[in-house]
């Protein structure tokens, strides 16, 4: 149940704990007033965050429930909503970002089991990113519901590691980000893969190579391994993702390097990133010594 859900949801700024109460009806009543709550004093800190110029303090930051412990890609809806998924387990969450609480889940028809490692929304379609480069496609569920899907493969696992996705809606293409490569060729590049949709054909799939040195810059990473990617609304450039590192890199959709920067906070394992219509930045780290949790930046394209 998704009030269940919502409970289990604890806040890490501002406020306690919420007691249990006996009825779905009271525990309704208590969540949307958390909800309410949370959503007031994100915007307080919205303001003071654009008064003072401030990037780096978090705006909010989300302890998950434990049946997420592994969050992995993030996508976020149309409605403003964020999708979340586990890394294994083919189960979707619909999450109130600016809140920290579960609004729904739903699951894909005979939970398939697989290494999930991203998930974008395009139109009224919706794709989970498998590592080995297959695409889970489907639609929205209720709450609860369980979904048909369509498995589709791209042949490209071969080709590298995937572990971030995103959909770019100006050229109606998934983005497939590359983790490790496989072809010597490519080893000193970061690469994503272009595949347009509808998916018919992977003759169509294209591919873009940035030089990693240029991603890295004056940095002292080694690498730079995208663990996830989000489209800015605003420029339209792409901002990637890498865990490893714990680092950030905006790329224009032509290759382009914009700027690159270690993350701000405490990030032991960052995995999925989004960016909202109002830029916040939303990132979400994978348990570790810590539980799973959601932080929310302002972001400055």
């Amino acid at each position: 149940m998704s009030i269940r859900q919502g409970l289990a949801l604890l806040a890490v700024m501002l406020l306690g704990s919420v007691p249990c109460r006996d009825t779905e009806q009271a525990k309704a009543a208590q969540v949307k007033s958390l909800q309410t709550r949370r959503q007031h004093q994100l915007q307080l800190r919205i303001a003071m965050a654009d008064s003072s110029h401030s990037t780096a303090t978090p705006l909010a930051k989300w302890v998950v429930a434990p049946e997420l412990r592994e969050i992995s890609g993030l996508s976020l809806l149309p409605d403003g909503s964020l999708l979340a998924h586990d890394d294994e387990i083919a189960k979707i969450y619909q999450i109130d970002p600016k809140a920290g609480i579960i609004l729904k889940s739903f699951s894909l028809q005979d939970l398939p089991h697989a290494d999930f490692e991203a998930i974008a929304t395009a139109g009224s379609d919706i794709y989970l990113l498998e590592s080995h480069g297959n695409l889970f496609k489907f639609r929205e569920g209720g709450d609860g519901d369980v979904v048909p899907y369509t498995k589709l493969d791209t042949r490209l696992g071969h080709q590298c590691e995937f572990e971030g996705m995103a959909y770019e809606p100006d050229s109606s293409r998934l983005l497939l980000a590359c983790k490790k490569v496989a072809s010597k060729s490519l080893k000193d590049q970061v690469v994503i893969y272009q595949v347009p949709l509808p998916f018919t054909d992977i003759s169509r799939i294209t591919m873009l190579a940035i030089p990693e040195a240029d991603v890295i810059g004056a940095h002292g990473w080694k690498r730079f391994e995208p663990s996830d990617m989000a489209i800015d609304p605003t420029t339209k450039n792409w901002v990637i993702l890498a865990s490893i590192q714990k680092a950030l890199a905006v790329i224009t959709p032509g290759g382009t390097v914009v700027r690159s920067e270690p993350l701000s906070g405490d990030h032991p394992q960052a995995e999925g990133v989004a960016i909202t219509s109002d830029n916040i930045l939303i990132i979400s780290d994978e348990a570790t010594s810590k539980p799973a949790f959601i932080t929310l930046y302002r972001w400055r394209p």
